[in-house]
């Protein structure tokens, strides 16, 4: 129905009511508009106001943190999308970070945190720890590092081979029992931004159906910070424990780096461009002998710690603190006695 102008109804009874009508018309749609309006303005200041993105839920009121891995009853992580879709300021942190550590959860267990910032005191150099939680082939973060242009000048990559390596094609997610492709991937940017919002307004309805339930509403879940990458692994009380078991390394494993992999290996290092390191972060499945040959046909440097007095918070794949920190001394220790360390901040040092 096309709405005439009040002057084109006439001036009958009939139009007279006609033009009630459409007086009446005119004030809701007039009110309805004004109502959207403001829950729509209302709705992107709560979303966006003192947030990293929409909704985002900060640590404690520390907004230079957002929850990452959460879901009270279905287990779902935002960042895959914050880094791919570039959403938030991870993606730019990471661009101005003057080294970069690449590699699966056993890199985010592995970094201590107080061993990294005393580390850039001294040295003046940000360290950015750009690990996925469940992703253990880095073919998603070469994919970001060349969508966003990401040019760090020195490269820390933990080159891990376990079930999958990480010079792979693969893009897969393992969370528990469940494998599927990372769900960021699937879809174009606009849906990431939606995908991040959805996620954070599910788990806020989450915390408040738990508090209205069980009076719990606290902050579930691990955060990640968005200048550093650091993750809130210590909310895991095993992390902090000092009865955690030794990790028993099984030294016999005949494992070697395939041809596969080495192609791969060189493709990725020409594309994320600048100085590479590699690493292995210990566990009990962990097989340095592949990554040494992959170092070498790769000429490039590796830093493998001593396999021994390592403890761990699950039984052989995540360090603890107390590992954390002796594994983060070592691999600091030796990445500045490294030539690719040396070639990538000559300019600084001249």
């Amino acid at each position: 129905m096309k709405l005439r102008p009040v002057e084109e109804i006439g001036t009958g009874p009939t139009a007279k009511m006609a033009s009630g009508i459409y007086r009446y018309l005119v004030v809701i749609a007039v009110s309805s508009t004004l109502l959207v309006s403001t829950c729509l303005v209302w709705g992107l200041s709560w979303g966006l106001k003192g947030h990293d993105h929409f909704a985002s839920y900060p640590l404690n009121g520390d907004i230079a943190f957002y929850r990452d891995f959460s879901g009270r009853t279905v287990p779902e992580i935002q960042d895959q999308e914050l880094f791919y879709h570039n959403v938030g300021g991870s993606v730019t942190a990471a661009k101005a970070a003057d080294i970069v550590v690449l590699g699966p959860s056993f890199v985010s267990y592995a970094l201590d945190k107080a061993v990294l910032r005393q580390f850039e005191t001294a040295s003046g150099r940000h360290i950015y720890n750009m690990s996925f939680i469940g992703i253990r082939g880095g073919e998603f973060s070469r994919r970001i590092i060349a969508r966003w242009k990401i040019r760090a000048p020195l490269w820390v990559i933990n080159a891990d081979d376990q079930f999958i390596h990480f010079f792979s094609r693969s893009l897969d997610l393992t969370l528990g029992p469940t494998t599927t492709r990372i769900p960021a991937t699937r879809h174009w940017r606009m849906a990431g931004y939606i995908s991040a919002a959805v996620r954070n307004l599910r788990w806020r309805a989450e915390d408040y159906i738990s508090y209205y339930r069980t009076g719990d509403g606290s902050a579930y879940g691990i955060y990640r910070s968005i200048a550093t990458g650091d993750a809130t692994v210590e909310v895991n009380p095993r992390y902090t424990a000092d009865d955690n078991k030794e990790i028993s390394f099984d030294r016999g494993r005949d494992c070697h780096v395939t041809p596969e992999t080495i192609g791969i290996a060189r493709q990725y290092l020409e594309d994320i461009g600048g100085q590479v390191v590699l690493t292995l972060v210990p566990h009990s499945q962990y097989c340095p002998a592949q990554a040494y040959e992959l170092a070498k046909a790769l000429g490039i440097e590796i830093i493998v710690p001593p396999d021994r007095g390592y403890t761990t918070i699950d039984g052989g794949g995540h360090l603890d603190q107390k590992s954390a920190k002796r594994f983060t001394s070592f691999l600091i220790s030796e990445l500045i006695k490294t030539d690719a360390y040396r070639r990538a901040f000559r300019k600084e040092a001249q």
